[in-house]
């Protein structure tokens, strides 16, 4: 081992290499110090020590020490040094002395600390862990009682001697693999979540509601414990909680000084104790603070923290409504200094086995009695949170904690940078002594996770049954490596085969029988592959404690697997395990555990993707698990508990065997995946085929196939009720891809307004016109009170989202769901999942245009195929109701749906009820169109006459403006965004408008939508006379140019006329198309 000792004089210490600017008897290199770089390789040195050094050292110098030393330290490696205290005379004597030591130097050097002070542009680059301790040589002090001895370290002078600072590196290859290395990847996804989770001003009305069915209005006290140097990040925290709409808060700021700002200080709700002042200690202060102020619910945040709009309503909600929950937890993100919200941690629900390997929760808000049960605050400084989590697991239970799955707080750092690994461990192996559990605790493989390996006082017996027919090359080297690798007792493989024929297998059958007859037992059973009873005979035909069911291409790679598998399998609780399982070769995740819903239905996390050094979202690769399903291929099972169940489940013996048998066995105890136990699995898991000869085989292939897809219906009418209630997935996080990623495509206001007595709707709309068809409708329901939505957006412009099954199950409650204009072949299998799974959700669909008439000209004419009039017939025909917009459009869907209802399209007066346009603000009278790109047809209509009238009026057009008419226009505006749209079409300030339409069945069977735009802005139209514009208060005209044109000059002839006529179009749509006064109308034809 290398041990250096730095600037060591004549007094080397024994066993270490000296290294000092003089050449002396103890001297072994001679080197300055403060030059950089020293002699000594990176990750080179086991250990430093240095005494009496350090306070020679400018502030420059000790930057480039500390830096120096971290680089030439071993992972892991600890440097010790011992310098004169700041308020020793010691200290301030020496006239070479360039700058005093205390504790709160060695800050600097810890990298979360710098990054929670935003003091990262400071040229540091070490990260260190620091344990720090005092020597007193004065006997009337270093003897006195605890009490005594730290009032007089903090407040007397000469009492403490030297500090000694012992400085641990961060091990380097965790450095940027931190349990939330990968939330980091979705901070661009996360930006789009947070901008369609919009908050409505309206939205109080659901507070209140809510707020008065409460047996009693919780108060929250804040816990804030904070340096001087973060009084800014304090004043940011404050901004935010005089923000929230929830009154009944109060914050105790634990602070070295009196408050700097005596108006924050005589607030009735802020308690600022300054313990610069006074002896006692955080935990005095706010253990007295929470007994004394008689708050409901507690919480201990860092300085800097920020709410999201409706955190305290909502935390106050949970505990007024859940009586049996003690504390909860949220999702949360980082707040940077520009405000932007970054690395959202989305946590699965709380799971014992991840919460013992690492702090993924971080702060946890408890109510007061639970609080102070559970020993109240922490005076570990490296793992503050997470040791009051512990001891309030001990002593309230895994089911008193609940989990907002909404990114409620913003934290001005993850918490697990501020996590100390060695505080960490310490806290778990205190808790697992308070529970009577023995196990060690362990470094993990990344900062700020550990391992338990659970120890038991016997060996539990072990059966391990691998059924198998044939297959001699996957299940030899499968025994093979069991033999070599397990050597554990008492053990029996069970071996059981399914009807082997291959002359080599039952060779090597004979062989392995005779040689290991002690360990190995073939049990033979004959009949069609089934996995599930093959495991029953096998599982029968032993008695061991605990079962392990193996696939037969299984591979074990070393000796630890089964001892880490047993060290979970004999806790109390747990009814099975499973190991991390990857492919052989090219080590890449094949097994990470299971979740319900996830693609294809059961899914695991990660698999095929990453390599099993990989981290995974918030660490979850690397540490411990609990789940709800295990599809594994090697289970180990308790056999109490699987006799409690009945075993496997013969009649899902081709494919879901494992599934379903644990997705019963979670209801009985805790399922546990560990990736400290890794076995290889090479997927031969296809049910053998039977024949000879091709026609045999490609009969039983097909029969196969058609077995497989009957017990998968099966399995998923059977569990597909869990989707909504998956434990271990965020419902943040998307299930169309194993690799965690945010559903940003599906904004669900029922998540951070968790209303259960108004109608939940999911909606599938188009773009553009789903605006006015279902979510302009949708945002005045939520507006008045009277619904809440789920909706599907697109990921890109030119992209539709189209959901899947598993995305409509897990949106719990809703009554129907709407899809709009679904006619696509993903629709179509979406369409018939949802009526055989689904039943009892109401499907309606929804059309406004005539699909299956499309205009060639049109620019949409090339999105639609040849058979959509059989597609949309398929369509209809999955639909329970089906809503248009015109009466042609529902005569086109007669022979289709039977319950077919006509609503027209409205005016959605909160987007237009603060726009207004002026008339003849021009010289000339301003005449234009609006429109989008699929109106070439159209415009085409009047081309000529806008050449003919040019010099007579100012044309105007927004949007779509052909070449041929562009020399003829006045001013041509571009798109804009849907939210601009009103604001820039009152902006034309036209005196009057046109809307021409070709007369075709698609025309004739469209809405009136473009009148209602014109009209709300008073502006008179002349228009195409077509069905949709019948009825309506404007001028209307055959499609001809003289036509045209001679409407044109009447309008602007008469000015005065024409604004009575906008005037009249005005109120008519005011009358009977505002958008608001029809919601309940609306409502009534979209929900069952």
């Amino acid at each position: 081992m290398l041990k250096i000792d730095l600037a060591c004089g004549n007094n080397k210490r024994p066993g270490f290499i000296g290294i000092d600017s003089v050449r002396t008897e103890s001297t072994d290199i001679v080197h300055d110090l403060t030059k950089t770089p020293w002699p000594l390789d990176n990750n080179s040195v086991d250990e430093v020590f240095s005494s009496h050094f350090i306070e020679h050292l400018t502030g420059d110098e000790f930057i480039r020490f500390m830096d120096e030393l971290w680089r030439i330290l071993k992972p892991g490696a600890k440097a010790t040094m011992i310098a004169p205290y700041y308020t020793s005379m010691r200290s301030a004597q020496d006239p070479t002395h360039k700058q005093p030591i205390c504790e709160n130097k060695f800050l600097y050097f810890t990298k979360a600390w710098r990054q929670l002070n935003r003091l990262t542009h400071y040229p540091i680059k070490s990260d260190f862990e620091f344990n720090i301790s005092y020597a007193i040589s004065d006997p009337r002090w270093r003897d006195a009682p605890p009490e005594e001895k730290a009032y007089a370290q903090r407040h007397l002078w000469n009492v403490v001697d030297d500090i000694i600072v012992v400085a641990t590196k961060r091990d380097t290859s965790s450095l940027g693999r931190t349990p939330d290395a990968v939330s980091q990847q979705h901070n661009e996804s996360y930006t789009r979540m947070l901008n369609a989770r919009d908050y409505l001003d309206t939205d109080y009305q659901y507070l209140q509601k809510l707020m008065t069915g409460w047996a009693h209005q919780p108060s929250i006290q804040l816990l804030v414990q904070v340096r001087e140097s973060e009084y800014a990040m304090l004043a940011n925290m404050l901004d935010s909680l005089a923000a929230q709409p929830y009154p009944a808060w109060s914050l105790a700021v634990l602070a070295p000084t009196a408050c700097p700002d005596p108006a924050i200080a005589d607030l009735p709700h802020i308690d600022w104790l300054n313990l610069g002042t006074t002896d006692i200690t955080a935990k005095q202060a706010f253990d007295a603070v929470v007994t004394e102020r008689g708050g409901d619910i507690v919480v201990n945040l860092p300085p800097g923290s920020e709410f999201d709009p409706f955190c305290l309503w909502r935390i106050a909600h949970e505990f007024a409504t859940r009586p049996a929950i003690q504390a909860l937890y949220t999702d949360d993100d980082v707040i940077r200094l520009d405000d932007e919200r970054v690395d959202p941690r989305f946590k699965p629900d709380f799971q014992v086995d991840f919460y013992r390997s690492c702090d993924y929760i971080g702060p946890m808000w408890m109510r007061r009695d639970a609080y102070l049960s559970a020993g109240g605050f922490s005076e570990i400084g490296g793992a503050t949170h997470y040791d009051l989590g512990l001891r309030l697991l001990d002593t309230a239970g895994i089911d008193a904690i609940a989990h907002i799955a909404e990114p409620l707080l913003s934290l001005p750092v993850s918490p697990t940078l501020l996590i100390a690994d060695a505080d960490a461990m310490s806290a778990v192996k205190a808790h697992l002594a308070r529970n009577g559990e023995a196990g060690e605790v362990m470094p993990g493989s990344l900062h700020a996770t550990w391992r338990i390996e659970y120890q038991h006082d016997t060996a539990a017996s072990v059966d391990i049954v691998i059924p198998f027919r044939n297959s001699l090359e996957y299940l030899e080297p499968a025994v093979d490596s069991l033999l070599k690798h397990t050597t554990h007792s008492p053990l029996k493989l069970l071996l059981v085969d399914n009807g082997s024929d291959d002359p080599d297998c039952q060779t090597w059958r004979e062989k392995i029988e005779t040689k290991h007859a002690d360990r190995i037992r073939f049990i033979d059973a004959d009949g069609e592959w089934n996995r599930a009873r093959l495991n029953n005979i096998g599982a029968a035909a032993g008695d061991a404690e605990c079962l392990v069911f193996m696939h037969h291409d299984t591979q074990v790679l070393d000796d630890r697997w089964l001892p880490r598998l047993l060290s979970h399998a004999q806790r109390a609780g747990v009814v099975a395990v499973a190991p991390r399982q990857i492919t052989p070769g090219e080590r890449t995740l094949d097994f990470t555990g299971s979740i319900v819903g996830l693609n294809p239905f059961i899914g695991s996390p990660d698999r095929g993707h990453e390599t099993l050094e990989y981290p995974g979202y918030l660490g979850r690769q690397q540490v411990d698990q609990n789940y709800n399903v295990l599809n594994s291929a090697c289970l180990a099972v308790s056999r109490k508990a699987f006799k409690q169940v009945g075993g496997y489940d013969e009649t899902m013996g081709l494919s879901t065997s494992e599934s379903d048998l644990t997705l019963r066995l979670s209801e009985h105890g805790r399922l546990v995946w560990t990736p400290w136990a890794t076995i290889a699995h090479y997927s031969d898991d296809a049910p053998p085929l039977s024949g000879k000869d091709l026609a045999s085989r490609q009969n039983s292939d097909a029969q196969r196939r058609l077995a497989l897809l009957d017990e998968e219906r099966r399995f998923v009418h059977r569990h597909i009720a869990r989707i909504s209630h998956e434990t271990a997935w965020n419902p943040k996080l998307a299930l169309g891809s194993v690799r965690p990623q945010l559903d940003v495509g599906c904004a669900v206001a029922w998540h951070h307004l968790p209303i259960n007595d108004i109608p939940r709707i999911i909606a599938d709309p188009v773009q553009g016109a789903g605006e006015y068809r279902v979510l302009a409708p949708l945002r005045a329901a939520r507006r008045a009170g009277k619904a809440l939505s789920a909706v599907f957006s697109p990921p890109s412009p030119d992209k539709r989202r189209i959901p899947s099954l598993q995305d409509i199950a897990r949106l719990e409650g809703a009554k129907s769901y709407i899809i709009h204009h679904g006619f696509s072949g993903q629709h179509l299998v979406m369409l018939q999942q949802i009526r055989d799974y689904l039943p009892e959700l109401l499907v309606v669909g929804s059309m406004d245009d005539l699909s299956t008439a499309i205009p060639p000209e049109s620019s949409v004419f090339n999105q639609w195929s040849r058979d959509t009039r059989s597609r949309v017939r398929e369509s209809l025909a999955l639909c329970h109701r089906l809503i248009v917009s015109t009466e042609p459009l529902a005569e086109f869907a007669r022979t289709m749906v039977d319950d077919i209802r006509i609503v027209p399209n409205r005016i959605e007066w909160e987007r237009w009820k603060d726009v207004h346009s002026l008339r003849r603000t021009s010289e000339k009278p301003r005449v234009g169109w609006a429109g989008a790109q699929q109106h070439q047809g159209d415009l085409a209509l009047i081309a000529e006459a806008v050449r003919e009238t040019h010099e007579e009026v100012d044309w105007i057009f927004f949007g779509l403006c052909p070449d041929e008419i562009r020399p003829y226009v006045k001013e041509d505006h571009g798109w804009v965004s849907f939210d601009d749209y009103p604001s820039k079409l009152a902006s034309l300030n036209l005196d009057l408008a046109v809307a021409p339409l070709e007369v075709n069945a698609f025309n004739e069977a469209k809405s009136n939508l473009r009148l209602l735009d014109y009209g709300i802005l008073g502006w008179p139209v002349i228009c195409t006379d077509v069905e949709p514009y019948r009825n309506a208060p404007v001028t209307r005209v055959n499609n001809s140019t003289r036509d045209w044109v001679e409407a044109i000059r009447a309008h602007v002839g008469d000015l005065e006329a024409t604004a009575k006529a906008g005037d009249s179009l005005h109120d008519w749509v005011m009358a009977n198309y505002i958008l608001e006064e029809h919601v309940d109308d609306w409502l009534s034809h979209h929900l069952p």
